[in-house]
């Protein structure tokens, strides 16, 4: 239940996050097109959109750690005895949440002194800064949270030696995982159920 918990909330943040760069693409057009039809300008979509490709990349990070889509060189640890893969995946997921909490610390003390400041953001809009550090540093912390908890998972797994399970949380997903999944996705986009077998051919 806590997990798809915590997979619904990371999904919904990276659509958000989706969202928000959707957004800052329409706006930044709209505004090249106003300027080059000499119909008028402003010029949001700088300020707006890089508020935007920071929200969005980090309120995405803890949805790609339920993907197991953070890019990592794992040619080694795929040759190894079960038992030492698990080591290594564990390992890496443990770094990644590492790095998270050292981004998430550094995002924090931003954040406070800008509240602190009352910092505004030199544009015409003049934004609080406290706005799209607080949206930015929150996926920071989130990010940080998943990745320590899907270590802790992963752990225990490990612990009680189900070392498929090790490599379904914090394994790289291999080749033919991901064909599997590509097909799936195929079938389910184009409203087939994935357990029907294709009868296209037969008799």
């Amino acid at each position: 239940m806590i997990e798809r918990f915590f997979a619904f909330v990371s999904l919904l943040m990276a659509r958000i996050g989706g969202a928000l760069l959707l957004g800052a693409a329409i706006l930044i057009g709209t505004e090249v097109i106003l300027r080059y039809s000499r119909l008028g300008a402003f010029s949001l979509g700088t300020e707006l959109s890089s508020y935007a490709l920071a929200v969005g990349a980090s309120w995405a990070l803890a949805y790609v750690v339920f993907e197991r889509g953070h890019v990592r060189i794992d040619v080694l640890p795929q040759r190894l005895p079960a038992r030492a893969k698990a080591v290594l995946d564990i390992l890496g997921l443990a770094s990644l949440a590492g790095i998270g909490f050292v981004l998430s610390a550094g995002a924090l003390e931003m954040f406070q002194t800008s509240w602190g400041l009352s910092a505004r953001a030199n544009t015409p809009l003049g934004t609080p800064l406290v706005i799209p550090q607080g949206a930015w540093t929150a996926g920071l912390f989130w990010f940080t949270a998943i990745a320590a908890w899907r270590t802790g998972r992963a752990f225990v797994a490990m612990i009680a030696a189900d070392f498929a399970r090790v490599d379904t949380i914090a394994g790289s997903p291999g080749t033919e995982e991901e064909v599997e999944e590509a097909i799936s996705e195929t079938q389910q986009w184009l409203g087939k159920s994935p357990d029907r077998a294709d009868d296209r051919g037969t008799v």
